[in-house]
């Protein structure tokens, strides 16, 4: 029998032994960069708005990106999922007149587009890469390409000075990691003697490749057909032009995901596989110098008093209780018992806990109150 889902009016205690760090109403406050990260399924995009709320709440003017929201969040939010959700767009009856609050969804491939335009600094050179086929069918496809559109968003609406505070909902935990290499990788690549024997000029390209690679590119050719590789090669030596300002905006972006400013809050169930991905995701955030400003804990069952029968009771409604209370206990100490890990290798970030509710998060005002709890003293 499967326990029946709770609503307490406030969310239960964290588990004791556990470390205290600042609140989140401390990182709402000091932070001008916000990421979400974690598990799938653990309620992470919603909460990543229920912050937002929060810190447009307490003042401040507000952006949350978020890259796939359920539709009715995505509702919530006012994001119109046909037209304008790509844009920044005022969430209306989130602030009550404080501060404020604007939704966006993440478009890696308009996002790609934007980019090459402003780095090309030149009409010509921007059309031609923006109609080269290869580029059309790799933009907001390509391995990573989402994940260093986001980091691009992100950059223009931190840069812009529109916004107090930026929010990013990051995809679940392996593309999260992912996502926040990329500015890193995409350096990587740029130095890659591949790419740089790729962007050399036609007749020095002729020179270094050897009759090998000549083979090669012969087979490619001959399986894919000529022009492929001519307008794979013309997109690379197009890129080449554009190599400093991806390579500057690269080292911006690497230096604002790893600034004090810059807080990664984490979002995970107490589950034991989402348990285990979240203490992954603990490691690689820490090994790769950021900052992890706070631990959420969602979906999260009330712990009941132990309820111990001393007497053998026969079948019947009375009995049917007493075995789902103790059910009701034994699941909710597990829980206690894998997040008490996952706490303690967080030691120092702040802590919440958001119990498991009987309904979704779906209007403005359940996002209220989910911030409400997420940032009680």
């Amino acid at each position: 029998m499967s326990p029946k889902r709770a609503t307490p009016k406030t969310p239960v205690a964290l588990p004791p032994g556990a470390a205290h760090g600042s609140s989140l109403r401390d990182v709402l406050a000091n932070a001008s960069l916000l990421v979400t990260c974690g598990p799938g399924g653990v309620g992470k995009t919603t909460t990543a708005a229920a912050l937002a709320i929060g810190a447009a709440r307490m003042g401040r003017r507000v952006v949350v990106v978020t890259v796939d929201p359920a539709r009715r969040l995505a509702d919530a939010l006012g994001l119109d999922m046909s037209a304008h959700a790509f844009e920044p767009h005022e969430v209306q009856g989130a602030t009550d007149g404080k501060g404020s609050l604007f939704a966006l969804m993440l478009d890696a491939e308009t996002t790609f587009d934007r980019m090459i335009t402003d780095r090309a600094n030149d009409p010509a050179r921007a059309a031609a890469v923006l109609s080269n086929p290869v580029y059309r069918s790799i933009a907001g496809s390509l391995g990573g390409a989402q994940e260093y559109m986001a980091i691009e968003r992100l950059h223009q609406l931190h840069t812009s000075g529109k916004y107090d505070l930026v929010v990013l909902d990051t995809p679940p935990s392996r593309h999260a990691i992912d996502l926040l290499e990329a500015p890193d990788r995409l350096m990587t690549f740029l130095g890659h003697p591949i790419y740089r024997v790729l962007t050399m000029p036609t007749r020095s390209f002729a020179k270094v490749t050897n009759a090998g690679s000549s083979a090669f590119l012969w087979m490619v050719r001959k399986l894919a057909g000529p022009k492929i590789v001519e307008d794979t090669i013309e997109f690379f030596r197009s890129l080449a032009g554009m190599e400093e300002g991806l390579r500057a905006r690269a080292g911006e972006v690497s230096v604002i995901l790893r600034s004090t400013e810059t807080a990664f809050v984490l979002v995970s169930s107490p589950r034991a596989e989402a348990i285990s991905e979240s203490t992954h995701l603990v490691n690689a955030l820490r090994d790769g110098g950021f900052h992890l400003g706070g631990v959420v804990v969602n979906l999260v069952h009330p712990l009941p008093p132990p309820a111990e029968a001393f007497f053998d009771l026969p079948p019947g409604p009375l009995a049917d209780h007493v075995a789902y209370h103790a059910d009701l206990f034994a699941l909710a100490t597990s829980e206690r018992a894998e997040m008490a890990e996952l706490m303690a290798l967080a030691k120092g970030a702040a802590e919440a806990e958001l119990p498991l509710l009987d309904n979704d998060i779906h209007d403005v005002e359940g996002l209220k109150t989910l911030s409400e709890m997420l940032l009680a003293d």
